[in-house]
């Protein structure tokens, strides 16, 4: 320890403008990590506030006659995997003359819900979540991906007696022991399941005839608020194929892409612990050209290739990790508090456990860097490293 101790006193008189650079690597490189990392934070809260609340987009039918479930399956088809994995469910109001006769009341109005995966209609697991959540699943299950899917005629009804007794009663076919079917477009559905959500029932949309047309709205209902080219492609997609029997309406929706590079600070600290390491290297590396001889004649008196490198990377590190420590000390105590003037939510972005993992990651990355310089160093001869010199 006396010689590392030795070293710096030698650096500080010798090489001292070398010495103060590989300081100021070290101070620079310890404010921009934690800068980068609040101003990611900071960004990152006004992404999710100015981002638009808003989940929802519901297209609205002009004409009827022009929306049938065969027109729509092309349309939703045609939208990206990417954007139609971010949709928890699409919504839908079909025309069933048995129940189009009989919507004086919203609850009677009949809804299919579905999501889209690889070209393919499924069933929206988010709204049978919904369904057992709040209650209104009563029995049974609903239905599976592979029944949506299929278009196999089941489905879930209102327990006789909820909201409108009529309703399940009057489409009722037969009913066998605890078996029940109902009929809906003049085919058989099997009752897998009661509800108490709606009067209507709950049925595969793919069941529907491929004629069948819709009315209102097509809802689209997304797991978070929409964005820009998700908003932009759905108004592409819709427009394109049904014109004017359809109307998206505009919504103002930021342009996410914007945060994208903030989206990449953490990485980015990551590069600048990396290239901070680099620089102290190589302006170490030639501390120890400068301490060639010293260092042949360490060796003649038996010390190691181990215990050489043992020394230097003592003598670094004990000039990293104080230095480290004590320029986020000084960050967060005085330097912080000034930005957070100018940047609202900054200050909020920091905690211990935070500071720790920044610690370790700077001290790991100039650890590896620093151990590989040093081993390579030592590798070579005193001659070469004299010739070196």
């Amino acid at each position: 320890m006396k010689y590392i101790f030795y070293n710096f006193k030698h650096s500080f008189k010798n090489e001292k403008m070398i010495l103060i650079i590989m300081l100021v690597c070290i101070v620079t490189s310890s404010f921009i990590i934690n800068f980068s990392y609040g101003l990611y934070q900071n960004y990152n809260v006004i992404k999710e506030e100015e981002e638009s609340e808003l989940t929802e987009i519901g297209i609205i039918i002009n004409d009827n006659s022009a929306v049938t479930k065969e027109k729509i399956k092309e349309c939703v088809f045609s939208i990206s995997d990417k954007t139609n994995d971010a949709i928890s469910m699409y919504v839908v109001f079909p025309i069933i003359k048995e129940f189009y006769n009989m919507q004086s009341v919203a609850w009677n109005r009949v809804t299919n819900r579905f999501t889209v995966k690889s070209h393919r209609i499924m069933a929206s697991k988010a709204f049978a979540q919904k369904l057992e959540q709040n209650g209104n699943m009563i029995s049974g299950e609903y239905f599976t991906d592979e029944q949506e899917t299929k278009g196999e005629l089941v489905a879930i009804v209102c327990r006789l007696g909820d909201i409108d007794p009529d309703c399940t009663e009057r489409i009722t076919t037969r009913v066998e022991g605890g078996k029940r079917w109902v009929e809906i477009q003049n085919k058989e559905f099997e009752v897998i399941g009661y509800h108490k959500q709606l009067a209507t029932p709950y049925f595969p949309f793919e069941s529907l005839d491929d004629s069948t047309t819709f009315q209102d709205v097509i809802g689209l209902i997304f797991y978070r608020p929409i964005t820009k080219p998700q908003y932009s492609e759905v108004k592409s997609n819709f427009e394109s194929r049904f014109g004017s029997a359809v109307s998206v309406p505009e919504m103002e929706i930021p342009e996410s892409e914007n945060y994208y590079l903030y989206n990449t600070i953490i990485v980015i600290s990551i590069l600048i612990s990396l290239l901070a390491a680099i620089n102290f290297a190589v302006l170490y590396k030639y501390i120890l050209f400068k301490r060639t001889k010293k260092l042949a004649i360490f060796r003649i008196c038996g010390c190691t290739k181990a215990k050489a490198f043992a020394m230097f990377i003592t003598e670094c590190m004990l000039l990293v990790i104080p230095l480290f420590l004590a320029t986020t000390f000084l960050y967060d105590r005085f330097v912080l508090p000034k930005l957070g003037n100018h940047f609202e939510y900054i200050e909020t972005a920091y905690s211990f456990n935070l500071y720790m993992l920044i610690f370790v990651i700077y001290t790991a990355v100039s650890l590896t860097v620093l151990s590989f310089m040093i081993s390579g160093f030592l590798r070579k001869s005193i001659r070469e490293a004299k010739e070196e010199k």
